[in-house]
């Protein structure tokens, strides 16, 4: 489960990565961000101003795919999510993050009428101390804000054009990070690790953002290690935000619905 979920975005960075989205074309959009600073200000205000979106995930490593599909609440510094996912060989899970605290539905019970587990980042248990802080990482990147601001000192918009992408025109934004600096970045030492272990020097990221300054996708290839054997593997990633300002429930389960972890 580790690795799997591991996968997902936890103890990574963004790498080598290429979008999709359509030709160039003058298109309606507002005028672009001329750098990166400016659009990470730029789409953070816009974000917490709308406040909610839908999510769709598709993410691939060490040869599994995953999918996932939810909806985010944003707050000035936060964000609170639902997330249902399909998992090769174990079937459907579901993750709430609330309050900094991630709750994960297994498949199965865990114990009568208990099917959630809870994972604290400051937490003393074995589970929260294992894996506490791939999770928190994993929040922190389905939060668009959080990864821009990651990246505005490390890396340049490169190229920008005007794409319609899922029925809306877009401004389709090139970004190259500098490696060295992206590892420098990070604060967790395996992260660090496999950043490091990465034979490259540049890593690209695609971003689509609509006219309302709202991302509308984003595309990377990501180095994380395998929590499993340490090694670094690469990890691809695609993440969909629509229906901006629709409201949404996110509801954390109540404490007689969460099992109690044994020891690890």
């Amino acid at each position: 489960m580790a690795v799997t979920l591991g996968a997902c975005g936890s103890n990574s960075v963004p790498g080598t990565g290429s979008g999709t989205g359509g030709g160039s074309g003058d298109g309606g959009s507002k005028e672009a961000a001329t750098n990166l600073a400016a659009l990470t200000q730029q789409i953070g205000e816009k974000t917490t101003e709308k406040n909610s979106a839908h999510m769709t995930l598709a993410a691939e490593a060490a040869g599994q795919e995953i999918n996932a599909e939810g909806d985010v609440e944003f707050s000035a510094d936060d964000i609170k999510m639902t997330m249902d996912m399909e998992i090769p060989g174990q079937g459907s899970i579901s993750m709430v993050f609330a309050e900094g605290i991630m709750y994960i539905e297994m498949p199965q019970e865990l114990e009568p009428g208990k099917s959630w587990i809870k994972i604290d980042p400051n937490g003393d248990d074995a589970m929260s101390k294992s894996l506490g802080s791939t999770f928190d990482e994993m929040r922190k990147n389905a939060d668009p804000r959080a990864s821009l601001e990651q990246m505005k000192d490390a890396g340049e918009i490169t190229a920008e054009e005007q794409v319609e992408l899922n029925g809306e025109q877009t401004t389709h934004y090139s970004i190259v990070l500098d490696a060295k600096k992206m590892a420098e970045q990070q604060s967790d030492p395996e992260a660090k690790k496999a950043m490091e272990m990465m034979d490259v020097t540049e890593l690209p990221v695609e971003l689509w953002v609509n006219e309302d300054q709202l991302p509308v996708r984003m595309t990377m290839t990501m180095a994380m290690s395998n929590p499993a054997s340490g090694e670094a593997i690469e990890s691809t990633f695609q993440m969909d935000y629509t229906n901006w300002g629709e409201p949404v429930e996110v509801t954390a389960p109540s404490e007689d619905q969460i099992a109690e972890m044994p020891g690890m």
